[in-house]
């Protein structure tokens, strides 16, 4: 049993204790005067018993007196007592002398003095008849005079248990009175603040018997008190937890609406991007044949040039228009579904020819920097990855404004291959970290918001992610999580695409 269950169990208040008190403490005053009648009763019953006793004595000696005055009849009628009958009656007399208790005190030897006067020798029967008998009459008197005293004590005995029996009659339901008034006051008020304490529980009000009103409570009463305590205490901590409950409801339910709300604008985002991506991937087709042209057209014009340096910027710009013919061939595939075949790529140079390109159009004051190391190989879509690192560091560039410095680097951890790109700018916004890429997001005045979105898809697509961050003291940072299966696994990678 745990500790709170015990001292329940110490509060618990018997109710038959509580409501069969009056009836206990009546029941045991009418057994009080019961008893005391019944004492009265047996002490009157007791009381008549000696007299009794003592009258059945008076019977005897007076019978006894007569069968003597009898003989002394006879014997002066001539009659001739035999000494047998004086035998007899001194017998008789020893006898009474005998009898226990009851007796005036000076009886037994007054009897003792009467049978030795009928034997006393030399004494005619006569003369000791009539002293015996004179002796007799002397009992007699002080027994009548003693049994006088014992009805006149106990006529006294009666009066005096009479006035106890009447006191007793008074003073106990008196004493009940009082004591049901006690009972009341130590109970009922205590009850009636009970009474108060559950209106208030009823309202809600959720406070304990204060100490003072359990200090003045009766013991009868303070059980009821401690487990009302116990009541209210567990019901504040239910209310607490159905407050707890319902923000935690309300918390779940606005995140829920949130998420909904969040899903409706991907869902409408994804609507404009498949629109988008079905216009682009149109353009795409259009564009092909002019690129087509003026490839042929360059291709010409490049045969023509005797200057090594003119050479050299038009392999690049052939090199170029052949990277965005790949594009949008890539675009037009992709919005036939059909992904971007990996092949193997040597980072180092990838990322080298991106930024011989790219630094044609960077402000003179934005340094380009490389950090990748020279055994860099995955299989991975060139095309994709080629276009996704471009966006990177166009809006890297145009975060700068005129001056400033990015950096690419690279680095493999297992099996996967991790793509910073960097710059001492002003970082992304706490807003973007929050809310991460989002479509048509973009806080570059001009800005499409496309960017930074087609580059997760196509991390994505190809079962990788994109880390949005900052760098310290100040800048941003793009990572991009890639899987970089080795080159040599290209057999089995484009026999599983096959």
């Amino acid at each position: 049993m745990s500790d709170s269950a015990a001292s329940r169990e110490g509060y618990r208040l018997s109710v038959r204790g509580l409501f069969l008190l009056p009836v206990g403490v009546s029941a045991l005053l009418s057994l009080a005067m019961l008893l005391g009648l019944v004492v009265v009763s047996w002490r009157g019953v007791e009381g008549i018993r000696p007299i009794q006793t003592h009258l059945e004595h008076i019977a005897r000696i007076q019978d006894l007196g007569l069968t003597l005055e009898q003989t002394l009849v006879d014997g002066l009628r001539g009659v001739r007592i035999e000494s047998t009958d004086m035998a007899r009656l001194r017998e008789e007399l020893t006898a009474l002398a005998t009898l226990d208790g009851h007796l005036h005190p000076g009886t037994r030897d007054r009897l003792d003095l009467a049978a030795r006067l009928l034997g006393t020798a030399g004494t005619t029967p006569l003369d000791a008849l009539t002293a015996t008998l004179t002796e007799l009459r002397t009992v007699l008197t002080g027994e009548r005079a003693y049994h006088e005293r014992l009805i006149a004590n106990l006529a006294s005995d009666n009066e005096t248990e009479l006035r106890l029996t009447l006191v007793l009659m008074v003073t106990l339901p008196l004493g009940f009175a009082a004591l049901s008034f006690l009972l009341r006051r130590r109970i009922k008020e205590p009850l009636d603040d009970l009474d108060d304490l559950l209106g208030a529980l009823a309202a809600r009000d959720y406070r304990p018997v204060a100490e003072a009103v359990l200090n003045r409570s009766s013991g009868l009463v303070q059980p009821v008190f401690h487990s009302y305590n116990a009541l209210v205490l567990r019901l504040q901590a239910l209310e607490a937890e159905h407050r707890e409950r319902e923000h935690t409801l309300e918390l779940e339910v606005r995140r829920a609406t949130e998420a909904l709300l969040a899903q409706n604008r991907e869902l409408a985002r994804a609507e404009r991007l498949a629109a988008v991506g079905a216009v682009s991937a149109g353009l795409a087709h259009e564009l092909r044949n002019p690129l087509a042209g003026i490839q042929m057209a360059c291709g010409k014009l490049r045969r023509g040039l005797d200057d090594r340096v003119q050479e050299n910027r038009m392999d690049a710009v052939l090199t170029e228009i052949k990277r965005i013919n790949g594009l949008l061939t890539v675009h037009v595939e992709a919005a036939r579904h059909e992904p971007e075949p990996l092949a193997p790529i040597d980072l180092g140079a990838l990322v080298a020819d991106l930024l011989t390109l790219t630094r044609y159009q960077t402000p003179a004051g934005i340094a380009l920097r490389v950090r990748i190391p020279a055994d860099v190989h995955c299989l991975l879509p060139a095309a994709g990855l080629r276009q996704a690192l471009l966006n990177l560091l166009l809006n890297a560039i145009g975060a700068l404004g005129e001056e400033g410095q990015v950096w690419v680097s690279a680095e493999r951890r297992g099996d996967a291959l991790l793509l910073h790109v960097e710059d001492d700018g002003p970082g992304f916004a706490e807003e973007a970290l929050i809310a991460g890429v989002r479509p048509f997001a973009s806080a570059r005045s001009g800005g499409t918001g496309l960017g930074l979105a087609m580059v997760r898809a196509f991390t994505r697509d190809h079962g990788g992610d994109l880390e949005l961050g900052n760098r310290e003291p100040h800048g941003a940072r793009v990572t991009l999580h890639l899987p970089c299966a080795d080159a040599h696994s290209k057999a089995t990678t484009g026999s599983s695409n096959g």
